[in-house]
């Protein structure tokens, strides 16, 4: 089969590689779709991970290893949120996406979806609707994320939020907003096709900085920062309602000042999200077949051996939106 290896950091390459084969309690499954993750290009720039990279994946049965049944092959599944090691205190407390092996798994530890083919374990294997879309199929993971940050914030539906950044998790996070019926939903970013992505979704408005929301909105109950930016903590803070809530879904890999005052007298809480846990993904599926119209975040489809070009593409400022990869393009 073909696949995309990462050797080392900034190095991707497309090599030709023996198909692998479903052991005990195992499924072969082949790949239609993956996205390209953020998590991806920061383990590409860094050198986090080395073999095949992807997580988002759709795919279908192609055959099963010894004690798996019920399966027939053709049938349209995805790849669920690692599971954790299940014997470390989050995993036992039932928070296994805070587990450190739920940080790395399909497509880190093991091979992922930048490929034609992959194994994975049959309890994370979900079947998906008929009919679904295989490019809108692979966003039930991101998708899971981006709710897992809002049951985090404790939204109600008819209250105001704002996302910041309007990458795939920011886009994902106004489509789930929406479709929880949480709104006015707004979007801040400074990309413009992002933020016209974000109207196709759901966002009642959009704003390319956010002293424009601040100085057009009444402060929100929600904050979501989808940015990781360092300097947007503190943007994210200013903007909140007094007594609401910011939830942090980007990741700053970097120092960040805050003025804790401000933080304080207006009595905000700021809530990290990590990862998703199967109540998240189920309902990612959920809302996808019953809103599909959230695959017009997908931007661009590639082959594998446009995938080395792409994540250099997509490290550029303005990036070029979501992109899902084809293995048999």
């Amino acid at each position: 089969m073909w696949a995309v290896n990462q050797p080392a950091e900034h190095r991707l390459e497309v090599v030709e590689m023996p198909t692998p084969q479903p052991g005990p309690g195992e499924i072969q499954l082949r790949i239609l779709a993956c996205g390209i993750c953020g998590s991806d290009l920061s383990s590409y720039k860094r050198g986090l991970f080395s073999g095949v990279p992807g997580h988002e994946i759709a795919a279908v049965v192609e055959a099963v290893g010894d004690g798996v049944g019920g399966w027939r092959p053709g049938e349209p599944v995805a790849i669920t949120p690692s599971p954790g090691c299940g014997s470390c205190e989050q995993c036992r407390q039932g928070d296994y996406n805070r587990c450190i092996l739920s940080l790395t798994g399909t497509g880190t530890t093991r091979p992922g979806g930048f490929a034609q083919f992959m194994v994975a374990a049959e309890h994370r294997v979900r079947r998906l609707p008929a009919g679904l879309a295989p490019e809108v199929a692979c966003l039930a993971e991101p998708l899971a994320v981006a709710l897992h940050g809002i049951r985090r914030s404790e939204v109600v539906g008819g209250q105001a939020a704002v996302v910041m950044g309007l990458g795939s998790i920011g886009l994902l996070s106004v489509a789930a907003l929406a479709a929880r019926g949480v709104g006015p939903v707004h979007g801040v970013d400074p990309v413009e096709r992002r933020r016209e992505l974000a109207l196709r979704v759901g966002a009642a408005g959009v704003f390319a900085r956010v002293s424009d929301a601040r100085a057009d909105l009444e402060p929100p109950p929600l904050v979501l920062e989808c940015s990781g930016h360092p300097d947007a903590l503190q943007q994210a803070i200013d903007l909140a309602a007094p007594g609401g809530r910011v939830v942090l879904l980007g990741i700053p890999v970097a120092q960040v000042t805050v003025i804790p005052v401000f933080w304080i007298t207006r009595e905000i809480t700021v809530t990290g999200s990590i990862n998703s846990k199967l109540e998240d993904f189920e309902e990612a599926i959920e809302i996808l077949a019953s809103e599909p119209a959230i695959g017009k975040i997908v931007t661009h489809r590639v082959s594998l051996a446009e995938v080395p070009d792409t994540f250099e593409r997509l490290l550029q400022p303005n990036g070029i939106g979501k992109v899902v990869v084809d293995p048999w393009r």
